[in-house]
């Protein structure tokens, strides 16, 4: 798409954000600039007054130190004085010696003499030399004619003689003896005072000088030095280019030091008329803003009309969109495009969860029989779904997670999404490679049934359960759970897939006794013969007293069941039921016990047995477990009955009676006889130790011996039997049989014989 609206955008605002920028940046570069030209005017008046300083104090200490010699020191005084010759050249020499010292001791002083008039004659530190012969006689003359008070005079050209090569100085002229008019002439050499003004002169820009009364100049930064080199470079340092930026006047010489900057060209044109450029910055920035404006109402028009349009729409539709008051319009339109977006993808999700939740339920249909052959609009809706209906082979498969309570405990929920996603895929990858069409869908948290569908004739039903084999060892070798799949009849027609379910969900029901992570088909469920559990309550009973009693052979009663039920075909529910139906008794009976003994069934004895039918889905995992849970709950009621004082005697009365229970006259009171305790006692020890009363102990002992008479010899009659194991009396034999296991011994005899 191309970005015709940015670029408008762009060449609308990029000329005037131009324009305004350069006006704000010229803005303020005149006014930096005004600002440093102040802040150097300051800096140049503070560097004026210091050189000023620094020129008075040099001159003021000639100025002393001359007067000083003058007043204190006599020889020079002497000097003046009318002597006879020979006397008087030993008095030169001292004052040459003197004014030669007052040359090394100041670098400023070019040179000094002394003028006396009584003889005309001038006295330097290298000569003396009459009036007539020396230089500088008339400086002398105008010196010695003058009233005024002497005071520094400005620059002149000095020299002693007249072959020697003039230098410009400052003079200071002072009379020693005003009435024989003597003078003494100190001069500065001004290229000294140049020198020290160049030094304090902080940069090349500027330019500081030193100007008498008239305004000629004494010493500047910019004048030739005696360094050589430098005469074409300071004439190109040309005061009158420059602007005088600050003055100072010395109150002791009257002379004026000026400072400034050099002239720069357009610099120096730009920053005079700082107004008049401030003024047409101002000008330009008002002209881009009335552009801005301008620029922004034509682009803002296109923006307008939409919003003008949504709003119309909103209204013929009796919308109102969110927070569509209070906001400006590119808000308002991204609110509309939002919820133009939002209620497309909600409808679009809609559409998706309805096509999954519509492949479901058809799927769903098929595998219960709930869709009708004759209503073709399923038949066009799972073609939309890309399956092919019109099959030559068809099987359904049930996939069960082998041990899924651990599975669920050892992943979380998005962990095992993801496992049985690849099972899935997988699933359907294998199916593609054997160009077998696959339908799958989870029943369930742990069951995902598979339509395996072919058109081709060429596909059988072996080899379909092959490649469920290849998807069970698929899982095996890559996931972290093993998987047994139950195995449907082979079907010919869509039609007929709730025939095929049903079976696939019957084989997958014996796991319980074929085992996990295999294929369990129809042909599976002849191999062994099904279970009867009516078989096997007699044993739950017998287990069941015997752990109540306390008594070892239970674990043989346990065995037995064991065996029996690993020997048959049972399903799951079933297994469920028999080992539901063992712990019923197993509570049943233990109620009957003691309260410390119910204690310990109640604190987790109970509630593992209960999670074992949760957590154990075959024969072997569940009856081992049985028997290590039921383990633990009677060694824990044997330690119970071993501590209390009376467990020998109770355990010897067992061994009598189990000895002599065949005997008519085994009762209570023999027992009391026997063993020399009361009935009552008695009677209580047998409820504490076995849960149960004497009478009902000794029936239940005397039906026991009756049992393998019953099974073993089918010879031996009804009233046989109950003589043999004690009872005198038929009938009551026959209700005490029935009370205790449920029917009477001929129909249990029956049921063994079948």
């Amino acid at each position: 798409m191309k970005k015709n609206w940015f670029n408008k955008l762009l060449l609308s605002y990029l000329p005037i954000f131009f324009m305004i920028s350069l006006s704000m940046l010229l803005i303020t570069y005149l006014t930096l600039s005004e600002m440093s030209k102040r802040s150097a005017m300051k800096a140049n008046d503070f560097l004026a007054q210091t050189i000023m300083q620094t020129i008075d104090d040099t001159l003021r200490v000639i100025d002393e130190s001359l007067f000083l010699n003058i007043v204190n020191n006599q020889i020079i005084n002497t000097f003046f004085e009318p002597l006879p010759r020979e006397q008087r050249l030993y008095t030169d020499y001292q004052t040459i010696n003197i004014f030669g010292e007052l040359l090394q001791g100041n670098r400023f002083i070019d040179s000094i003499y002394l003028y006396r008039l009584n003889d005309e004659t001038v006295l330097t530190p290298t000569a003396i030399i009459e009036i007539e012969n020396f230089d500088d006689k008339e400086y002398i003359g105008r010196a010695i004619g003058n009233l005024k008070p002497f005071k520094w005079e400005g620059t002149r050209e000095y020299r002693e003689q007249s072959h020697e090569a003039g230098r410009g100085v400052i003079s200071l002229a002072k009379f020693v003896q005003l009435s024989t008019r003597s003078l003494v002439v100190v001069n500065v050499k001004t290229d000294s005072l140049s020198e020290m003004i160049e030094r304090m002169s902080p940069s090349p820009i500027n330019f500081i000088e030193l100007v008498n009364d008239d305004g000629h100049v004494i010493a500047s930064s910019y004048l030739p030095s005696s360094k050589p080199g430098n005469l074409a470079e300071e004439m190109e340092r040309d005061p009158n280019q420059g602007e005088v930026m600050s003055k100072v006047t010395s109150d002791y010489t009257g002379w004026t030091v000026r400072s400034g900057v050099y002239k720069n060209g357009i610099a120096e044109w730009v920053s005079s008329l700082f107004y008049v450029w401030i003024a047409f910055g101002f000008l330009i920035i008002a002209i881009g803003v009335f552009w801005l404006i301008y620029v922004t109402r034509r682009n803002y028009r296109p923006i307008q009309t939409i919003t003008n349009r949504i709003a119309d729409y909103s209204k013929q539709k009796k919308q109102v969109l969110p927070g569509d008051k209070g906001v400006d319009e590119f808000n308002y339109i991204a609110r509309a495009i939002e919820d133009l977006m939002d209620t497309s993808s909600i409808l679009q999700e809609e559409n998706n969860k309805n096509r999954v939740y519509r492949k479901k339920q058809i799927f769903l249909n098929l595998l219960e029989g709930g869709v009708n052959e004759s209503d073709s609009s399923w038949k066009d809706e799972v073609e939309l779904f890309g399956m092919n209906i019109s099959v030559h082979t068809l099987i359904v498969a049930v996939i069960e997670i082998d041990r899924y309570m651990e599975f669920a405990d050892r992943y979380n929920h998005r962990d095992q999404q993801l496992l049985k996603f690849a099972l899935s895929g997988a699933n359907r990858e294998i199916g593609e490679i054997e160009s077998i069409q696959s339908w799958s869908e989870w029943l369930n948290r742990r069951q995902m049934a598979v339509i395996y569908m072919s058109e081709s004739p060429e596909v059988s039903v072996d080899q379909i359960v092959q490649l469920c084999e290849k998807l069970r060892s698929w899982v095996e070798q890559n996931l972290p759970y093993t998987i047994t799949i139950g195995i449907g009849n082979g079907q010919d027609d869509i039609g007929k897939v709730q025939e095929s379910y049903t079976c696939a969900l019957n084989t997958l029901q014996y796991k319980a006794s074929l085992g996990m992570n295999r294929l369990i088909g129809p042909e599976d469920l002849i191999s062994m013969p099904q279970g009867e559990m009516f078989r096997q309550l007699q044993n739950i009973r017998a287990i069941c007293q015997s752990f109540r009693s306390g008594e070892e052979d239970w674990q043989d009663h346990y065995q037995e069941l064991y065996r029996t039920v690993k020997s048959q075909m049972y399903s799951l529910d079933d297994l469920h039921s028999l080992l539901n139906y063992l712990v019923f008794h197993l509570h049943k009976e233990m109620m009957d016990l003691p309260l410390e003994f119910q204690t310990i069934w109640n604190g987790d004895i109970h509630n593992r047995l209960k999670a074992v039918l949760d957590q154990k889905e075959t024969v072997d995992e569940s009856c081992e477990e049985f028997q290590r849970v039921m383990q633990d709950a009677f060694e824990q009621m044997r330690q119970l009955r071993q501590s209390k004082n009376n467990h020998q005697l109770i355990q010897k009365v067992k061994w009598f009676i189990g000895e002599n229970f065949a005997d008519p006259d085994m009762s209570l009171t023999r027992l009391s006889d026997e063993f020399g305790l009361k009935s009552g006692y008695l009677s209580r020890l047998f409820k504490e130790e076995f849960g149960e009363n004497f009478s009902d102990y000794l029936a239940r002992e005397r039906i026991n011996a009756a049992l393998p008479l019953l099974k073993e010899n089918t010879e031996i009659t009804v009233q046989d039997i109950a003589v043999a194991v004690g009872f005198t009396n038929t009938l009551t034999f026959i209700r005490t049989f029935k009370k205790t296991m449920g029917d009477t011994p001929g129909n249990y005899r029956k049921e063994l014989l079948q």
